[in-house]
């Protein structure tokens, strides 16, 4: 049986390695060369994109992935920590929410 620990840590899981790999490529790829270092993701992304979908997908850098895996990783760590009755209730409706939708699942 999946606990909401486990749905956290899965899209933790699911979300590091693409934000590591997205963020080696910023620091290396010559693509991201042409643009300042303190906006090369943002306007890469709105260059080579375009509208709504580029604005959003430049609006969330690599860092901030990696800053949302660490988040969901500690409410993972202390929901798997919690063991009183009701543990339930600790769940942050929240994180498990945009688990659930990084997971590909319903929210």
């Amino acid at each position: 049986m999946t606990t909401p620990a486990d749905e956290l840590r899965t899209a933790a899981d699911k979300l590091a390695p693409l934000a590591e790999a997205a963020q080696h490529d910023l620091d290396t790829d010559d693509y991201w060369a042409g643009y300042p270092k303190a906006t090369a993701w943002w306007d890469g992304l709105t260059n080579g994109m375009g509208g709504a979908s580029g604005d959003l997908a430049g609006a969330i850098p690599p860092a901030a992935v990696i800053e949302l895996v660490r988040w969901l990783r500690a409410e993972a760590r202390r929901l798997a920590a919690t063991t009183h009755p009701g543990w339930q209730e600790t769940v942050s409706p929240h994180a498990l929410v945009l688990a659930r939708v990084i997971n590909g699942g319903a929210r």
